[in-house]
């Protein structure tokens, strides 16, 4: 007997053969794998179910995959989006030092419990997160349902904990939240990127890898014009070079905004087995410099696996990813000329590709037998998107998160018809308020409706000088004053 049916709407597979089931059928078991991927008929009838879903004139997808997340300062959405790209990074760093410093584990609680409703609430069914809070993280994510991979940020340039410290706290993260809550959420490592780790660091993540072999690293690389001069920093000619030197670039790494590579860093990605991780929003937001634009045309002439992520939710606010990939698809098209994606490609951005790069392709990013149930009811019924034809460019070009309608994980419904079943939205929402209103009352930050503004003395004079000292001692004083502004 099936645990959960969906009977009679319209099913996306994401399968190897790309199908889309006009008045198809999803059967789940107890267990809460996929038992059946199809077309609705009077023999498939879903009685024998403890639990029926008519999706009549829906959409059933794969679950979403955020590939890429901030998740710790959810709670400044809105303060940092009238700033130019470099004053905003100086804000940032510096609240991040006054926040460890003043706020308590309330805040950082209230965040990320605030971002998983608004995953959950947008289609998000799996996050791929790195931050300074994950233990946080993988017990709000845990609790609420989702699934998640989630890594401590490493990064000593920035944090003000030393290697030391900071590798033993991943591995005591790794050790205690691996495999839980039913092995929704895994552990990766995540170090901060070239511009954020010293040599010693690196060396140590290294040996953190060797420990743990099996777990994804996540970083950033190529997010700045001054990346292989960050690298260099760290004893080697580039980025990518960087990574081999360590043994960390391989089928199981994730390279987060590639923004500034060219073709032959395009082809040593895909000779790798390396994935990119794309957030094509914050950039085209904050334009950060003069650059080329994230190289779409040689990752796919490569063959290289490319997901998409939302990244900070301080960068852009907002939480929608079937938005994203559409600014990816435009941006791209901006760049490079038309059709750089088809609409079913851009869908797998936000799906399969996503669980490929975080090594989850057999059990989710696809409706197929065998696989968990992590699936999204897209409702297409109100009139402003009726009639149509060309269902995935209707997903990816017309339908938003706000048309998600039902989200079930690993077969267990999470919300239904717009109601979250798994969390109490309203306390969510409160407990955000109140830190809120502690974050404005600690850092000094004015905000209102019209807009927010920072203190009139910038708190980023007032931040830690540990990060900075370190930054120097790497590189010199004559390297930061030349690159950094």
């Amino acid at each position: 007997m099936d645990s959960l049916v969906l009977h009679n709407g319209t099913i996306v597979t994401v399968d190897g053969d790309s199908r889309i089931i006009k008045n198809g059928t999803v059967r789940v078991g107890s267990d809460g794998q996929i038992t059946a991927v199809e077309p609705s008929s009077a023999d498939t009838t879903p009685a024998d179910a403890d639990r029926v879903i008519d999706v009549d004139g829906q959409i059933v997808i794969p679950g979403l995959i955020d590939a890429h997340r901030h998740t710790d300062f959810t709670l400044v959405q809105g303060l940092f989006s009238e700033l130019q790209g470099g004053e905003l990074l100086k804000e940032a760093i510096a609240l991040y030092h006054r926040a460890e410093a003043d706020l308590d584990d309330a805040f950082f609680e209230a965040a990320w419990r605030l971002a998983s409703l608004r995953q959950l609430s947008h289609g998000v069914t799996t996050v791929n997160a790195m931050d300074f809070t994950p233990e946080l993280g993988a017990e709000t994510l845990g609790e609420a349902g989702l699934r998640g991979v989630i890594g401590p940020e490493l990064a000593d340039l920035i944090k003000p904990a030393g290697p030391e410290t900071q590798l033993a706290e991943a591995r005591e993260f790794i050790e205690k939240y691996h495999g839980t809550y039913d092995g929704r959420i895994a552990a990766s490592i995540a170090p901060g990127g070239e511009a954020g780790c010293s040599r010693d660091l690196w060396e140590g993540i290294a040996e953190l890898r060797t420990e743990y072999p099996d777990l994804q690293l996540h970083t950033h690389i190529y997010d700045s014009p001054e990346a292989d001069t960050m690298a260099a920093g760290s004893g080697a000619d580039d980025t990518l070079a960087l990574l081999e030197a360590h043994g960390l670039l391989n089928d199981r790494t994730l390279l987060t905004h590639v923004l500034h590579a060219g073709r032959e860093e395009a082809r040593r990605i895909a000779e790798s087995g390396a994935h990119v991780l794309h957030c094509p929003t914050i950039y085209s937001y904050f334009r950060a410099g003069e650059q080329a634009w994230f190289p779409l045309p040689a990752l796919q002439e490569h063959g290289v696996n490319v997901a998409i992520g939302l990244d900070d939710p301080f960068w852009f606010d907002s939480w929608d990813l079937l938005q994203e990939a559409k600014h990816a698809r435009l941006l791209a098209n901006y760049e490079y000329g038309a059709q750089q994606w088809t609409s079913y490609e851009l869908l797998k951005t936000v799906t399969i590709n996503g669980a490929r790069a975080l090594g989850l392709a057999d059990e989710v990013g696809s409706l197929e037998v065998g696989k968990r149930a992590d699936l999204v009811v897209l409702d297409p019924k109100p009139a402003r998107h009726l009639p149509f034809s060309n269902l995935p460019s209707v997903v990816m070009n017309t339908l938003t998160g706000g048309d998600v309608a039902t989200v079930i994980v690993d077969g267990e419904v999470l919300m239904y018809e717009g109601t979250v079943d798994s969390m109490d939205p309203e306390s969510v929402i409160t407990a955000a308020e109140d830190a809120r209103d502690r974050l404005q009352d600690t850092t000094g930050w004015a905000t209102s409706l019209a807009g927010s503004s920072p203190p009139e003395t910038s708190i980023a004079r007032r931040i830690a000088a540990r990060p900075t000292l370190r930054v120097l001692k790497q590189y010199g004083q004559g390297f930061l004053s030349e690159h950094l502004p």
